[in-house]
């Protein structure tokens, strides 16, 4: 519905004017004015080519004052017409005679129109018309219909050219307030023109700035939520925080189109915590939220760590309209934390029992030696097998060992492998076990070079094991043989290294030929107990 405004003066031009006001929506369906006032001159240049000479033809409002006037426009415009033709202009259409401002007595005709309550009257002096009688009865008639019919052209023309521009300027109104594309405005109202034109630039200017910040939200490596639902369950989100949701980025909405939240369980500090306490649900009720740490279990049962900022969007006004949240996926520095944790614990464990062993070596090298000198010697060369043993360790991340490893190097440092005939099937170690193997190896190796078979040239040591099982668990069995040496006697003053051997449950045969020692292991039961020192 448009409202057409009386005659009346613009208070900065001076000049006379009439006013178009029609009622659109704004961006949130509220009730916007849309006014448009129009200089009375643009009216009389739109009426001018329809006015035949000889004739004057006027447009009033509805208090009786001339809008335009093809004659004496600048004079006449926002004047009262005459009370005594005025007063005659009382129906929807009609003929009359009247007196002008000169006393020239006229023959008028005149319509009213209904949308703007204005009257369109053309006339013309009555002596023109007074001719031969039918003559002038026939051109009274057909001057009075013209007169009619010039003045609802005029209306039309002026009325419609009006109405058709204002319902047009308030459609593009509406699409800016909107955000739809304004299209171009062609129409002979040079206002209507100009502020059409206006609108279509605000409209493509607001469009470009929108697509850059589009482009910046789905580029940031950050998920942004915006809700203007106060209940913050309808939400518009980037393509990050869709990726981060689990939700599809091919086919999900355009950005800026509202849509549901997913259901998430969301955990701080141990505490599950309800949706109306997340961020984005303090920060409609105009709370702020700095670099808090939440845990999401999503639907599919995968969890991210995130750390969230909210803030409140407010109007002009200072009223919150909506709110906004950034979020961080701090997912892996969290598991990156929880491994250095473990990394740190496993370390702390594996460096208690290392100074264990180290204490143990150290008691009995000490307690079992002759002089200072010898302890030394014995206690130096214990540690370094030890280490080497970690050596092997270190390079596969304490996950264990091959058998092999600890065997080679082992032996390596005191005779050449081509005195040694080692044979047995690949056997993964844990770590506890590498060690006290690394430890029981060296001392026979140790014993081999000064009391047995490597004591010569001649002797040779013999290492061979197999794994065997049953009902899922696992044995080792290995043999160290020394054959070539010299006789063998039975030990009576067990040392360090006999200590250690039958400590752990070794088998020690002092044989003839060479000493024979037999290892058996429940690979099994050292898997699960990863945290025993020594055999």
């Amino acid at each position: 519905m448009s409202l057409v405004s009386n005659v009346f003066v613009d208070q900065q031009s001076g000049s006379y004017r009439v006013a178009v006001t029609r009622r659109v929506l704004g961006p949130k369906n509220e009730a916007w004015l849309l006014s448009i006032s129009v200089p009375t001159a643009r009216i009389r240049d739109v009426m001018l080519p329809a006015v035949p000479a000889g004739w004057t033809v006027g447009i009033g409002d509805r208090g009786g004052n001339y809008i335009a006037r093809s004659t004496q426009h600048e004079k006449m415009t926002g004047k009262p017409g005459l009370a005594e033709y005025v007063d005659k202009i009382v129906g929807l259409t009609g003929s009359f005679k009247s007196r002008d401002f000169e006393g020239t007595t006229l023959l008028a005709g005149y319509y009213r129109s209904t949308y703007s309550g204005w009257f369109y009257a053309a006339n013309v002096p009555l002596a023109e018309v007074q001719a031969p009688l039918w003559r002038s009865l026939t051109a009274i008639c057909g001057i009075g219909l013209a007169a009619l019919l010039l003045s609802l052209a005029l209306a039309y023309v002026v009325g419609k050219r009006l109405t058709e521009a204002t319902i047009d300027l308030a459609g593009r109104a509406e699409a800016l307030g909107h955000g739809r594309e304004v299209e171009p405005m062609s129409t002979s109202v040079a206002e209507f023109a100009t502020i059409a034109k206006a609108m279509v630039d605000a409209e493509r200017a607001i469009a470009e700035r929108t697509r850059e910040l589009e482009t910046v939200l789905e580029t940031v490596p950050a998920a942004v939520w915006f809700t203007y639902d106060l209940q913050a369950r309808q939400v518009i989100r980037n393509r990050f925080a869709a990726e981060l949701m689990g939700l599809p980025t091919d086919t999900r909405k355009s950005f800026g189109t509202p849509d549901r939240v997913i259901d998430t369980v969301a955990v701080k500090d141990g505490h599950t915590v309800a949706r109306e306490d997340r961020p984005l649900s303090r920060a409609m009720r105009g709370e702020t939220i700095d670099n808090q740490e939440f845990a999401y279990t999503l639907p599919s049962g995968m969890q991210r760590h995130l750390l969230s900022s909210a803030r409140p969007i407010r109007d002009p006004g200072g009223s919150i309209i909506g709110a906004v949240q950034i979020s961080l996926d701090i997912s892996e520095r969290k598991r990156g934390e929880e491994q250095r944790q473990l990394l740190v614990n496993e370390l702390n464990h594996r460096v208690k029992n290392t100074l264990a062993v180290v204490q143990s070596i150290a008691n009995q090298t000490i307690r079992n030696a002759t002089d200072l000198t010898e302890a030394g010697l014995n206690l130096s060369s214990r540690l370094v097998s030890l280490a080497k043993a970690h050596d092997i360790l270190t390079r596969e991340n304490w996950s264990g060992v091959d058998l092999g490893d600890p065997i080679t190097n082992s032996i390596k440092p005191h005779a050449a492998l081509d005195r040694f005939q080692i044979c047995g099937e690949a056997v993964w170690l844990p770590p506890n076990v590498t060690l006290s193997f690394a430890l029981a190896l060296h001392e026979l190796a140790t014993n081999a070079i000064k009391y047995g078979a490597l004591s010569n040239s001649t002797g040779t040591v013999s290492v061979a094991w197999k794994v065997v099982g049953d009902d899922g668990v696992r044995h080792l069995e290995l043999e160290w043989r020394e054959e070539g040496g010299p006789p063998v006697a039975r030990v009576v003053d067990k040392g360090f290294g006999t200590q250690l051997l039958t400590a752990g449950g070794v088998v020690l045969n002092f044989e003839k030929p060479g000493l024979r020692c037999t290892f058996h292991l429940n690979l099994t039961e050292a898997e699960a107990e990863d945290d025993r020192l020594l055999p």
